[in-house]
């Protein structure tokens, strides 16, 4: 391996900066590909996942839900004044959590680009070793990327150690990026039995994501229909079985688990009352909008949210989707669930056949609905589908992409989420994050910012 470390277009250096006045560049030891064994890539295997954990300091936390909080599904009530900023979609560019959400996929990539590096080299690692570790680091890489790309739109594409500073990338060129490895994350062909660990089947449900956001809609349907027809996978009788423990469920097809001895998740501490079972903070209450949102019967509504009512100190509804009873935070962040995918197929073919009662996309999205307690829909429009995510989904950090590639009902000319933000005074600016300031601070090529800032 190189001895060498990439100097990434991000804050972490300038983050902690007041903790090192120096960083040593160059490790004192390094090991070369084809030293490393079976033993050696299998811990560098769970490095990878637990920078999608922790991302070096508790980076992620907010992230898995921070899409909630930017759109309509969560709102601030108090405390962390940069969650007010993220609520109120007038983000500062030294926003210390925002700066969070650019540093931590990095580590991940860094990780990743590592092991890539070793796998790619090594000669004494069994190929049926190789091929597992393959298939879950292309995909680990291109989720990392993802969080970046659909956050803070033109990123740094980053493939070594090299002590450089990196140009961003326009918003085609990461995405292409992702394609391209979870096309190699499939053609790995690693496959789980656990969805806590990444697989082809993971990287087959973020392509179908993936292309439905790039408004490919064949693709997109061709990748959700294939998970669909696996056995493996099945809509859950009981929704709130999906949330609860032992977290096991024949709906996830990626989580990213925690333990009670490792890494805590902090979406609980900061979602949940502080009477709800695990505990929590009252930071971020349940938007009103979404809880008229749900349909009467829809079983959905108890399993992802629950009401504190006056005397109880601040009052309202809150997300239940991240319960911890023995209050250790030691739940999972929900990556990838089949449900998303019957409305992604449902979503393709409706804006490919143009047909409010194409029976296929019907079909797709009555069998989530029946699964929920309500009755099947004789006809669809977008704006259906679009609402039929937003309650199967809360939570799950996909609210904020879905109103910025979605028309609007009032203005099909502007998104939804443009006339979200104008109702706020804010604007189309507003749909994407600043690069944060400390990142510019290290790297000058991450000029200019985003537009509006």
């Amino acid at each position: 391996m190189k001895n060498k470390i990439f100097l990434i277009a991000v804050a972490i250096i300038g983050l902690m900066a007041s903790c090192e006045k120096q960083l040593d560049i160059n490790p004192r030891t390094a090991l070369s590909p084809e030293t490393v064994g079976p033993a050696d890539v299998q811990k560098l295997m769970a490095g990878v996942y637990d920078g999608l954990q922790e991302g070096n300091t508790s980076y992620f936390y907010l992230s898995y839900a921070v899409e909630d909080l930017s759109a309509d599904n969560l709102v601030y009530r108090a405390t962390f004044f940069q969650n007010g900023e993220i609520d109120n979609n007038a983000i500062l560019s030294n926003n210390v959590l925002t700066q969070r959400y650019f540093n931590a996929p990095y580590v991940v990539i860094q990780r990743a680009n590592d092991l890539l590096e070793i796998l790619n080299n090594s000669t004494s690692v069994p190929d049926a070793t190789k091929k597992s570790l393959l298939t879950q680091t292309y995909f680990l890489r291109a989720y990392a990327y993802y969080k970046l790309v659909t956050l803070f739109g033109a990123v740094p594409i980053v493939s070594n150690r090299d002590v450089v500073k990196v140009p961003r990338k326009s918003v085609d060129e990461v995405y292409a990026q992702i394609v391209s490895d979870l096309k190699l994350s499939v053609e790995a062909g690693g496959t789980s039995t656990d969805s806590k660990y990444a697989s082809a089947d993971a990287a087959k449900g973020l392509l179908a994501r993936v292309y439905l956001i790039k408004k490919d809609y064949a693709n997109a349907k061709k990748f959700a229909d294939e998970l669909i027809a696996n056995p493996k996978y099945a809509l859950a009788s009981d929704y709130n079985s999906i949330f609860a423990p032992p977290y096991n469920s024949s709906e996830h097809i990626f989580k990213v688990v925690f333990t009670q001895t490792e890494g805590t998740n902090s979406l609980s501490y900061f979602l949940q009352h502080p009477s709800m079972p695990g505990g929590g903070r009252a930071e971020l209450p349940v938007d009103a909008s979404l809880v008229a949102a749900y349909e009467p019967g829809d079983q959905r509504k108890a399993a992802s949210m629950t009401q504190i009512v006056a005397p109880a100190a601040n009052p309202g509804w809150y997300c239940r989707k991240y319960q911890d009873p023995s209050g250790a935070a030691a739940h999972p962040y929900y990556i990838l669930r089949i449900a998303e995918m019957y409305l992604i197929s449902a979503e393709a073919q409706f804006l490919t056949s143009n047909n409010a009662t194409d029976p296929t996309a019907l079909a797709s999205i009555n069998s989530v609905r029946t699964k929920r307690g309500l009755g099947a829909l004789t006809s669809l429009t977008l704006q259906d589908i679009i609402k039929e995510r937003r309650v199967e989904m809360a939570f799950e950090n996909t609210r904020w992409m879905d109103m910025r590639r979605t028309p609007s009902p009032t203005n099909p000319a502007k998104s939804m989420a443009t006339v979200f933000l104008e109702a706020k005074g804010r604007s189309i600016n507003d749909e994407i994050y600043p690069i944060p300031q400390a990142a510019i601070d290290v790297n000058d090529l991450l000029k200019p910012n985003n537009p509006g800032y």
